[in-house]
């Protein structure tokens, strides 16, 4: 599918990050003077290869969000699940006008310290692929459990073990027809979508950019303390 040019980010901040700790979704902690989701849009909305953001959010959050970004950034309702947020995000950026052949950048607003360096490289892999994966590899044993006992079994090569980080980059049409796929087969299921793509159209073609360890998401306490810290190393 030849590109038309365009990049459109899709910052998905549905989550309310009970882990965290905190009565406020993690979204809206504050990270070095900003919010967490601030972080996450300004990243985007800064770089000179995207052409405009859509924020994704809990209806509950949807105002005081808004507040947050700026006008330009477009701000819609997720849903319960992460795809729901996702296909939020397409359709909006559809009825819009945007082009199936325009690319879109799905990334977590829970991952606020994304480079502008990992951004470019996706947006430079979707110039020759359908669907781009930001992969990282792993530093940490990972072995396979016996699922009945829990007992640790043989390790996994590490050498051919990575880990998905965000942004995962899509052509919008190739996005759009694997979540339309994945809504009637009751069978596709991943928690990225980037594998959701791959389950849905094998045919597509995939490309690899490198993440970076710093490019962290926030899931509970202990991560927004290690976040804090690297923003203050800077």
């Amino acid at each position: 599918m030849t590109g038309s040019g365009r990049t459109w980010a899709a910052v998905l901040a549905g989550g309310f990050g009970r882990r965290v700790g905190s009565d406020r979704p993690k979204q809206l902690l504050d990270l070095g003077g900003l919010t967490v989701v601030e972080r996450s849009v300004a990243a985007f909305h800064g770089h000179g290869l995207i052409d405009g953001v859509v924020l994704v959010v809990p209806s509950s959050h949807r105002d005081e969000v808004a507040s947050l970004v700026p006008d330009t950034v477009r701000v819609v309702e997720g849903g319960a699940e992460r795809s729901d947020s996702t296909r939020a995000a397409v359709r909006a950026l559809l009825e819009q006008g945007a082009d199936p052949t325009d690319g879109i950048l799905v990334h977590d607003a829970a991952r606020p310290l994304v480079s502008e360096r990992i951004i470019t490289d996706c947006v430079r892999a979707l110039e020759t692929h359908d669907v781009v994966a930001t992969l990282v590899t792993t530093p940490d044993t990972i072995v396979r459990i016996d699922p009945a006992t829990g007992a640790p079994g043989e390790p996994l090569p590490r050498a051919a073990l990575r880990r998905h980080q965000t942004p995962q980059g899509f052509r919008l049409g190739v996005l759009d027809e694997a979540h339309r796929s994945a809504s009637q087969d009751g069978s596709l299921a991943a928690t990225d979508d980037c594998t959701l793509v791959m389950y849905a159209l094998p045919q597509v073609s995939v490309g690899v950019v490198a993440g970076d360890h710093r490019n962290l998401k926030i899931t509970d306490a202990t991560d927004l303390v290690v976040a804090r810290a690297l923003l203050e190393a800077d």
